[in-house]
C-alpha cells in the first residue's frame, strides 16, 4: 500500500461526496419537485446521507492511521471533504438553474401553490407560505453564493467537529505487555 499524504483521504472523500451530492441533487430536482412534501423529505434524506459520508470519511482516516487518530487529524480530513462537497453543490446548482432548467423555481412555485390550495389553505395562508420564493433569484448573486457557501461549510463543520470528537482515539503511551 502506498503511503498517502495528510490531505489525500479528505480530497478523495470530498470528490466522492461531491459527486454523490450532485447525483442526489439531480434526482431531487427531476423526480421529487412535483410534490413539495416529497421534495422536502428527499432534501432532508439527501443531507443525512451526506452527513453519514462525512462520518465515514473520519472513520476511514482513523483506520488509515492504524486505528489511532487525534481530533485534528480526523477533523482536517472531514473539513477538506466538506469544502469540496459544498463547492460541488454550488457549482451544480449554478449550472442547473442557469442553463439546464432556468424555469425550475417558477415551476416549483406553481406546483407548491397548487399543492397548498389542494390542502385547503386560504389565499392568505398560501401567500404567507410563498414569501420565501421571492428571494430565489437573489440567491445566485455572487455575494449571496459566497455567503451561502460559508454558511454551509460552517453548519457541516459543526457536524464534522462532533464526528471528530467521537472518533478520536489516542495511542496508549504504554503498550500492554501481558
Amino acid at each position: 500500500m502506498k503511503p498517502s499524504t495528510r490531505y489525500s483521504m479528505g480530497i478523495r472523500f470530498g470528490l466522492l461526496t461531491g459527486l454523490l451530492y450532485i447525483v442526489l441533487l439531480f434526482f431531487r430536482y427531476n423526480f421529487f419537485a412535483s410534490n413539495p412534501l416529497s421534495f422536502g423529505l428527499f432534501t432532508v434524506l439527501s443531507y443525512l446521507i451526506i452527513l453519514v459520508v462525512y462520518l465515514f470519511t473520519g472513520i476511514a482516516r482513523k483506520k488509515e492511521l492504524g486505528g489511532f487518530a487525534d481530533f485534528r487529524e480526523i477533523f482536517t480530513c472531514i473539513f477538506i471533504a466538506i469544502l469540496i462537497t459544498e463547492f460541488a453543490y454550488i457549482i451544480f446548482n449554478l449550472v442547473y438553474f442557469k442553463f439546464v432548467d432556468p424555469s425550475f423555481w417558477e415551476n416549483f412555485k406553481a406546483t407548491t401553490i397548487a399543492y397548498l390550495q389542494k390542502k385547503g389553505l386560504t389565499d392568505e395562508q398560501v401567500d404567507q407560505q410563498m414569501k420565501s420564493f421571492k428571494d430565489v433569484d437573489k440567491q445566485t448573486e455572487p455575494f449571496n453564493v459566497i455567503k451561502g457557501y460559508g454558511i454551509s461549510v460552517i453548519i457541516d463543520s459543526i457536524f464534522g467537529l462532533i464526528f471528530a470528537a467521537i472518533l478520536r482515539k489516542k495511542k496508549p503511551v504504554f503498550e500492554d505487555v501481558s
